[in-house]
């Protein structure tokens, strides 16, 4: 009974900031304070409270330099130039016919490239929305499109944050689990990529006559090797560099072009790295404004907080019963089915995605012990969930950058497909092992 109390308050509390616009982290230091309460009430001692809740602030501690070099890498990337080039050459391929189409990949290229859904759906989903809806394509299939791109690139790129995370909470190898997330995703992907073409050309726009090229034009010189930044870290990911060498040398690349392509000021340069990148010109502003390690500290301070209630679950018992329940939805369900029930409920609860990282693997560990199939699990899960709940930052700010209904979600297909199909692939092995046995 109690346990239903506590973590219904923190449900109210999570919602509550989710409705009123408040950030997430006053609701998790709240939750912070129910589950320390709750321990001092079972018996706990502070001292024994304080051991608990530290144990997963010392696991995610790596994380917190991964997401400085993230923003430091999105903020040099903006002012080099780069983003406006690669934005630039991919507006041409947006056409009335294949418009959708597009739409999906280009934002799913772009943001597998800077790790960042939030930072594609500013730039290059701004302006694939602008295109498609002066093309006359309705706002909830563009937003769905685009949605399901800026995801689909987030959840498979090696500088992506919830890569990392995930990477980290179930002690497995990011570049083994980005492997297996392209191999699991091939039909979804060819599947939604399917849909979209066939809407496109069964229901065509008319030509928008947009000047993308012109716009940045005015803002950057779009010299060849405003290229370099995303080439250097083509290359080292390919070479098999460390990650954070890899954005390191990519961040380096991108402020030599600040310098000496763009002309920015070494002090400027400097201000952008942590500060973000703050152009003069108000509609370019509005598409490349961002980035930066200032950027970075409220999804640290979200990840900070939420690694202690790992710890505060397990040592005060809090979820000890709802994972007791977790095997009987295994047995009904599969393993997968299990994992995807508890993302679902812990995605609608967290309104984003770190925590639901952190809860779903800690509640399923039991009907889930093989750490690199976990890994997957949440990434098929988790991560392309949490965009799809209204009232989830991960899926609202997208939503709103671009102007699209919150129905646009029904329309972001490959969110949909990706859990689906490895849902039916895992009643399809549980099949065929029953056969053999």
């Amino acid at each position: 009974m109690l346990e239903g109390i506590v973590l219904g308050l923190f449900a109210a509390a999570i919602l509550s900031c989710a409705l009123t616009g408040h950030t997430v982290i006053w609701a998790l230091i709240a939750g912070f304070f129910l589950f320390s309460g709750y321990g001092l009430f079972r018996g706990h001692g502070l001292k024994a409270l304080g051991a608990m809740a530290s144990k997963g602030v010392r696991t995610i501690m790596g994380i917190v330099i991964v997401m400085a070099l993230i923003g430091m890498l999105t903020g040099s990337w903006r002012a080099s130039g780069t983003i406006a080039r690669l934005v630039t050459d991919a507006a041409g391929f947006i056409t009335p016919e294949w418009g959708l189409l597009a739409a999906f990949l280009l934002n799913g290229l772009l943001s597998t490239l800077t790790g960042t859904a939030f930072g594609t759906v500013a730039t290059m989903g701004v302006i694939t929305a602008t295109m498609l809806d002066a093309m006359g394509v309705s706002p909830l299939l563009s937003g769905g499109a685009i949605l399901a791109g800026v995801f689909m690139g987030d959840r498979c790129s090696p500088v992506s944050t919830s890569a990392a995370l995930v990477a980290v909470v179930t002690k497995t190898n990011l570049y083994t689990n980005l492997k297996l997330m392209v191999k699991t995703s091939v039909v979804p992907l060819l599947a939604a990529g399917a849909v979209y073409a066939a809407i496109g050309l069964l229901n065509p726009g008319r030509d928008a006559g947009i000047d993308v090229t012109g716009i940045f034009r005015s803002a950057f010189s779009l010299h060849w090797t405003t290229y370099l930044p995303a080439v250097v870290l083509l290359a080292l990911i390919f070479l098999k560099f460390s990650i954070r060498l890899t954005m390191v040398a990519s961040t380096l690349a991108a402020v030599l072009l600040c310098a000496f392509v763009q002309d920015m000021p070494w002090r400027t340069i400097g201000e952008t790295l942590v500060l973000g990148f703050a152009p003069e010109d108000p509609g370019v502003a509005k598409m490349l404004a961002g980035g930066g390690l200032v950027s970075m500290l409220p999804v640290c301070a979200i990840i900070l907080i939420s690694s202690t209630y790992s710890g505060l679950l397990e040592g005060t018992g809090l979820i000890a019963r709802l994972k007791g329940l977790l095997p009987g939805v295994a047995r009904r369900l599969t393993p997968f089915g299990a994992v995807l029930t508890t993302a679902v409920v812990t995605c609608g609860i967290a309104c984003n995605q770190a925590l639901p990282v952190m809860l779903t693997n800690q509640l399923c560990d039991e009907v889930r012990p093989d750490r690199q199939k976990m890994a997957i699990d949440l990434e098929n899960t988790v991560i392309v969930i949490a965009p799809l709940i209204p009232w989830s930052i991960a899926g609202a700010v997208p939503i709103a950058s671009v102007g699209a209904p919150a129905a646009c979600v029904l329309a972001a297909f490959y969110l949909w497909f990706l859990p689906l199909w490895q849902w039916i692939l895992a009643f399809v092995e549980r099949a065929r092992q029953t056969r053999g046995a």
